[in-house]
């Protein structure tokens, strides 16, 4: 398939616009969310002029892919759909969905500006949780969270499915995922030679995809008392295991970057954002209490990363 190919497809008596990308650089697909919103408020390009307060010729010509909307059409047009009066929309759960029907291997890329042009792994930040990469998540709730804040943040999606064919190393909640998390957030100190570590990061950086559990804010808590001897590995992984947050796959690799395939990318209006905050908020709330209970649980379990690294 030629780069920049547009297809179309129908799902529910809608049609829908797909856009691929291979260059790393994508706009909004807002004629065909236009269209979306048109057909399921079943309301005219004209009403919907009136409703954003802007000129019909002004929807006519974004409609027709002449001209393409300024920021602030975009914000007051995606809001517009989100918090309709007469029915909420929720454009990107439609796209995500349509999305997971047309391709089995969907990762999401919260970016708080946009990609422009090839991933470049060079200037990606080091000392994070894989160390240098690509950082993707399973679901849009997950990509979403990372970069809400920012108010031209936005989430990509990527059809990931050939990297099932290059080298792939899953860590489950466990010691070694501790290990690496702190090693590459500069957390082990005089532990970051020791031979276990070294085999840790060995594996990860000999491997074009790591996949592994995310880490938010308490999480990284947790994982620096394990590494000052705070907790016991036992504490550390129930408590971890207690706020899982879903799995997060790191592209190591160049073979890996250009395995993926861009397909769309997804606006995120300020009152979208501000829900996602809100159940980001809870879901923190939640996490604490599990991780709470489970280092009291199991207080005086297990070994200090002393034993762990004898």
């Amino acid at each position: 398939m030629p780069k920049g190919v547009l297809f179309i497809w129908c799902h529910n008596g809608l049609k829908r616009l797909c856009y691929i990308c291979y260059n790393g650089d994508m706009k909004y697909s807002i004629v065909q969310d236009i269209k979306v919103v048109l057909a399921l408020l079943n309301i005219t390009p004209a009403t919907l002029a009136e409703e954003l307060g802007v000129s019909r010729i002004a929807i006519s010509r974004i409609l027709k892919g002449e001209v393409y909307p300024s920021d602030m059409f975009l914000e007051s047009f995606y809001s517009y759909a989100y918090e309709n009066p007469y029915r909420s929309i929720r454009l990107n759960d439609l796209k995500v969905q349509f999305a997971r029907d047309e391709w089995d291997s969907i990762l999401f890329h919260g970016a708080r500006t946009s990609l422009e042009g090839p991933i470049d792994l060079a200037h990606s930040r080091i000392n994070i949780d894989a160390g240098q990469g690509f950082y993707l998540g399973e679901t849009f709730e997950q990509a979403s969270a990372y970069v809400f804040a920012d108010r031209r943040s936005s989430v990509y999606l990527f059809d990931s499915k050939a990297l099932h064919g290059l080298t792939v190393l899953e860590l489950p909640v466990s010691i070694e995922w501790m290990l690496m998390i702190a090693f590459y957030r500069g957390q082990l100190g005089r532990f970051k030679d020791h031979p276990i570590v070294r085999n840790v990061v060995g594996k990860i950086e000999n491997s074009d995809v790591v996949i592994a559990p995310i880490a938010d804010n308490n999480m990284y808590d947790i994982i620096n008392r394990f590494a000052r001897g705070d907790l016991t590995d036992k504490q550390a992984c129930s408590a971890l295991s207690a706020s899982h947050l879903g799995k997060q796959h790191v592209l190591k690799s160049k073979a890996a970057v250009e395995a993926l395939v861009m397909v769309n990318r997804l606006y995120l209006c300020g009152l979208e954002r501000r829900d996602i905050d809100e159940q980001r908020r809870k879901n923190a709330m939640t996490g604490h209490d599990k991780s709470k209970l489970a280092i009291e649980t199991y207080r005086r379990q297990g070994n200090y990363i002393e034993e762990v690294l004898k």
